[in-house]
């Protein structure tokens, strides 16, 4: 898996009927899901945000184990899912829609308080198989 199908997948996922996630209002007033691909720089201050918000890491942990001729490869992908909106129970909804997909999936669910917004830390394995090098 890549960051573009775990995208694919999580925005399907989520945005299903009755779509959870939320939206970000852009400084020109044009709203966008609250999808977001964390890389270098996390979710920019000026997008204002409504909802659900689920973010990515755009690289996972690997974690690689060498066998006969191949390595086996853990990936570990990183999902954060948090609830802007305090009477919302769409955290809990994406939570299990998440673990209906990913079963294998391991989830941190921390509850809002008056200093954090509610949220969640998934952690999504994904097993490759390469050879080893040169192929």
């Amino acid at each position: 898996m890549n960051i573009s199908q775990l995208r694919d997948t999580l925005t399907t996922l989520l945005g299903a009927s009755p779509s959870l996630i939320g939206t970000y209002t852009l400084p020109s007033g044009q709203e966008i899901p609250s999808v977001y691909n964390v890389g270098r720089q996390g979710v920019p201050s000026e997008f204002k945000v409504r909802g659900l918000e689920v973010t990515m890491r755009e690289f996972p942990e690997r974690l690689p184990k060498s066998g006969l001729g191949a390595v086996k490869v853990l990936q570990l992908w990183e999902v954060m899912l948090v609830q802007y909106t305090p009477q919302s129970s769409n955290l809990s909804l994406a939570m299990d829609r998440i673990l209906r997909r990913f079963p294998d999936a391991t989830l941190r669910y921390l509850p809002g308080d008056d200093v954090a917004y509610e949220r969640c830390r998934i952690i999504i394995p994904d097993m490759t198989i390469v050879p080893l090098y040169p192929a």
